[in-house]
């Protein structure tokens, strides 16, 4: 136990070099463990890869400034407890806000007795996606096609913030534009 705690402790010495080797064993001794660990909890192969890929991202990046105060292992398994948490609150999160605003277009397209004024609705929103930027467009389009944020993230290799942010402001310039529209269509 001593013997593994000290080597634990090399290897991240050995991290904070900047020594892509202890990286190397770091994660080839750990990612199985984590890989299984978090596949159990959230039952979905994709996403328990990407939860423990970030970890490691995340290790290799603040390699340099991390302080760890319990075991290397311990450390490794909290921060994947705390990424499995994320990922439930963000999928909770964006079904709520997909859900939110499905049930807004549909509130908008209620009053629509004639098939020219949807026609019209949808030429409308297809205008907007065409100007919106390109990341923000294909994260929007994906959101719809019901792929979850970390998916969007890795096929548009972006960070999940940016992924959310992206699809907050597209929803956000689509509902002004349509609204606009139709409030002067209606004065």
């Amino acid at each position: 136990m001593l013997q593994n705690m000290n080597y634990g402790v090399e290897l991240m010495v050995r991290l904070k070099r900047g020594d892509a080797a202890a990286y190397d064993v770091l994660y080839e001794l750990f990612w199985d463990k984590l890989y299984s660990h978090t596949l159990i909890r959230i039952r979905n192969t994709e996403a328990a890869k990407d939860i423990v890929q970030n970890v490691f991202i995340n290790l290799w990046e603040r390699r340099e400034t991390i302080e760890i105060n319990t075991t290397l292992e311990q450390f490794l398994f909290g921060a994947v407890k705390l990424q499995v948490l994320n990922f439930f609150r963000s999928e909770k999160a964006d079904e709520k806000v997909l859900d939110y605003t499905l049930k807004k277009m549909e509130g908008a397209l209620a009053p629509f007795n004639e098939l020219s004024e949807y026609l019209e609705m949808e030429r409308l929103i297809d205008a907007e996606l065409k100007k919106l930027p390109d990341n923000m467009r294909h994260a929007y389009l994906l959101k719809n096609e019901r792929h979850t944020t970390k998916e969007i993230a890795a096929k548009l290799n972006l960070a999940e913030q940016t992924v959310s942010n992206h699809i907050s402001e597209a929803m956000r310039r689509i509902r002004t534009s349509v609204r606009n529209e139709f409030i002067e269509r209606s004065v």
